[in-house]
């Protein structure tokens, strides 16, 4: 994981970093991680122009995450 990238706690079972260079003020990107065996797949990537954009977009998946685990269980 670069220093730059920060895995979002408590994501509901889903593992969800955002990565924002401080170098590009206008780039901040939410992924998604799917575990598979030994490595890990992105799933999902987004680029936003604005924190709170990404916060939000990391938030619905957040959600997103925790019903698909209720219904599971």
């Amino acid at each position: 994981m670069s220093t730059f990238e920060t895995r979002i706690p408590d994501s509901g079972g889903c593992d969800i970093t955002m990565f924002h260079d401080p170098e590009d003020p206008s780039s901040w990107i939410v992924r998604k991680w799917k575990k598979q065996l030994f490595w890990k797949r992105c799933e999902l990537s987004r680029w936003f122009c604005t924190k709170e954009q990404a916060e939000e977009f990391a938030r619905s998946l957040i959600e997103d995450c925790r019903v698909k685990r209720r219904k599971a269980a």
